[in-house]
């Protein structure tokens, strides 16, 4: 039998530990990931869609100054993540798609219904790439997500002006073929622009924001072959990627993603102050060290392997 005294001590120590518990989690639930100014990259996803990772599928915060004006994808877990990291879903000027694929969208309706006590007034645009046969458009995604008769129907009021969430939605296709660069969306703040690349028959877009006289670049699940990322990245302070291929893969992998040599040249001919390879998976994991030296073979930079909810400041 447990003595009288033993239970009191073993109650002092769980009150003791719930009082340091308590402030610790508060603490963290206030946190601010990115700096109180500037300009900063946020990784709320450095993953991919593996069971096994325990990350979040490749997504991205763009802060100024505070504010979160800009997310890059929405895949598995980015709502969390993007309630992790105190971003006010107010503050977006819009959402991108590189493309439109499970990966880059499935927490898509998650994060719009969660915005229905985010206060927000002025219209949300997102944008991404035109379809094809095989593929939704931007445009076409939306709409079949938000109608009456799609797996969602409780979104269809979303694209609306009598929208629930206090805000409407504003969708636009971007030309994902060809080798045209799109730039036809930004406001005081930031110009958007965009440019077709390769990933196999899917497409696909990278993005470039710039800010003043800062530069990110967003370039996901994307081979060389049409070998225009270089110069649409030109002076970027910072390159994303998507880590996917380790040192060595040939066959088709090699058609829809970029091995770690091809990055080192890119960043090396775009001159880029820094790099993130993000969207971490089952073939590069353990494998950093080997990717690192490849892609110094070219590239002088800081190179970074992320973790989620990391941010790094330009």
């Amino acid at each position: 039998m447990i003595s009288s005294s033993l239970r009191q001590s073993r109650a002092f120590i769980c009150a003791l530990i719930l009082a340091i518990s308590v402030p610790i989690a508060a603490q963290l639930a206030s946190q601010n990931y990115c700096g109180e100014e500037g300009i900063w990259v946020q990784i709320l996803g450095s993953g991919d869609l593996d069971l096994h990772n325990d990350r979040g599928a490749e997504s991205y915060l763009v802060w100024v100054d505070q504010r979160a004006i800009l997310l890059v994808n929405a895949g598995s877990g980015t709502a969390v993540r993007f309630d992790q990291s105190n971003a006010d879903f107010k503050d977006l000027e819009a959402i991108v798609l590189t493309q439109t694929s499970v990966t880059q969208t499935s927490d898509l309706p998650a994060l719009l219904v969660g915005s229905r006590r985010a206060y927000r007034e002025d219209p949300l645009t997102i944008l991404g790439p035109t379809g094809d046969e095989d593929h939704l458009s931007t445009t076409d995604f939306l709409s079949r997500l938000t109608s009456e008769e799609g797996p969602f129907p409780s979104l269809a009021p979303l694209m609306s002006i009598r929208s629930p969430n206090g805000y409407q939605l504003r969708t636009r296709d971007v030309m994902a073929k060809g080798y045209k660069r799109w730039a036809e969306f930004g406001t005081d703040e930031f110009i958007l622009s965009a440019i077709p690349v390769h990933h196999g028959a899917t497409p696909t877009l990278a993005w470039r924001i710039d800010i003043g006289d800062s530069s990110l670049v967003f370039a996901l699940s994307l081979s060389n072959r049409k070998g225009v990322l270089a110069e649409f990245a030109s002076d970027a302070d910072v390159i994303v990627y998507s880590h996917t291929l380790p040192v060595g893969v040939v066959g088709p992998p090699t058609d829809r993603f970029l091995l770690p040599r091809e990055i080192g040249k890119i960043s090396a001919a775009a001159d880029a102050r820094f790099i993130v390879l993000g969207g971490r998976g089952w073939r590069t994991f353990g494998r950093e060290s080997r990717t690192r030296d490849e892609v110094e073979k070219d590239y002088d930079g800081t190179i970074i392997f992320p973790d989620d909810l990391e941010c790094w400041g330009l």
